[in-house]
């Protein structure tokens, strides 16, 4: 399958909104992500979903993150989220779920991405997995019953987990890594690193912008939240996968124009996002 480049300016144009509208026109997304140590991994995703338009974000953490996320984006409504109990009651009326940024690795994990995953299922409700939702997602031991609508974000690492391979087999031919993940996971996937390829079972892109800068902790959670919030808003799952790569490349090369690339945080990341008016 030839991989293309993608033209933002084509999938923009979907997202001009009419004046008379309100925040209940472009979505609601519920992310659920931050276990204990891993709160700044769930609000980086929250804000990732506002700052692409989408009109409502719930995040669904543990209950040490509250205080802290109402202080960073007070914009995000913050749940407390210690069982499945606690899930079940704020999985209705979402548009999509956003899970794995700062899940970790223990039994409260297994149960978010279990329940999600299944009500995702059930409903025929978009899912985007990243992160350790990937890993969990990898070990097969859930046996979790896959949405239809699905995203998975994986780096090279967590691709290599999803696939039962090495890294460097990734590495070494790429685009056949993301047609063996689109096509065993039935999932438009975002297959992270230099040059990013986002691709499903019919088509894929490659993202050529982006910079080395990006290497840190926290970037690929507000890549998630970015691709979340514009799915949240009617686009289809590879046209917000493209545009979110490409608003979250396009920021980091906007950030390096102005300062030097080492000093580069996900949240910079927010002060020179945008999209064209082309």
């Amino acid at each position: 399958m030839k991989i293309k480049e993608f033209k933002s300016k084509n999938i923009e144009k979907k997202l001009i909104r009419n004046p008379n509208s309100n925040k209940g026109d472009y979505g609601h997304v519920l992310v659920v992500a931050g276990n204990l140590g891993f709160g700044g991994a769930a609000l980086l995703a929250s804000r990732g979903v506002l700052a692409s338009g989408a009109g409502l974000a719930t995040l669904a953490t543990r209950k040490d993150h509250l205080s802290s996320a109402l202080a960073y984006c007070p914009e995000v409504m913050t749940k407390t989220v210690e069982s499945i109990s606690d899930l079940e009651s704020h999985l209705p009326d979402k548009t999509l779920i956003c899970i794995g940024p700062g899940l970790g690795r223990n039994y409260w994990a297994d149960q978010m991405l279990y329940k999600a995953t299944n009500f995702a299922a059930k409903e025929n409700l978009p899912i985007l997995i990243d992160a350790d939702g990937l890993n969990i997602l990898s070990e097969n031991r859930l046996k979790i019953k896959l949405p239809k609508k699905l995203i998975l974000t994986p780096h090279p690492g967590e691709a290599a987990r999803l696939l039962k391979t090495k890294v460097s087999t990734i590495q070494k031919n790429r685009p056949q890594a993301l047609a063996k993940l689109c096509d065993k996971y039935n999932a438009t996937v975002i297959l992270k690193g230099h040059e990013t390829l986002i691709g499903n079972k019919r088509t894929s892109f490659v993202c050529k912008k982006g910079n080395a800068g990006m290497a840190v902790g926290g970037m690929g959670d507000v890549l998630s939240g970015l691709v979340s919030g514009l799915l949240a808003q009617g686009l289809s799952s590879i046209d917000a996968a493209c545009l979110g790569v490409d608003m979250h490349a396009s920021a980091a090369d906007s950030y390096i124009e102005k300062h030097d690339m080492k000093s580069l945080m996900p949240s910079d990341l927010f002060n020179f996002m945008k999209m064209k008016d082309e």
